[in-house]
């Protein structure tokens, strides 16, 4: 289901993310957040909506049946994204120290 509550705008921009279970949302982000953010706002909203649980994710670009994965601290705008594109939540590994436990 779109929100059609933020249309975007001209430093704006409308992507998909989907989750890992392939549900989607539409977002409006702004061109200069980071792609950090980006995930952190999408993760809220497929927890809340009970589609994931909670968990530390970054994103990746789906395009041309490939996926890139994109650093957490570049802004959109640096890497070239617009309008309507699909990108894909992607959760991390947890960082260990090497200790057995």
């Amino acid at each position: 289901m779109k929100d059609d509550s933020n249309k975007p705008g001209p430093d704006t921009l409308a992507v998909t993310v989907h989750a890992p279970n392939n549900s989607s949302h539409e977002f409006v982000a702004r061109a200069r957040e980071r792609v950090d953010k980006l995930a952190r706002t999408a993760v809220v909203h497929f927890a809340d909506a009970g589609l994931m649980q909670s968990a530390d994710c970054g994103l990746v670009l789906v395009q041309d049946g490939s996926a890139t994965p994109l650093d957490d601290t570049s802004r959109l705008d640096e890497l070239g994204l617009r309008d309507g594109a699909v990108l894909k939540l992607v959760v991390k590994e947890p960082k260990t120290d090497g200790a057995e436990r």
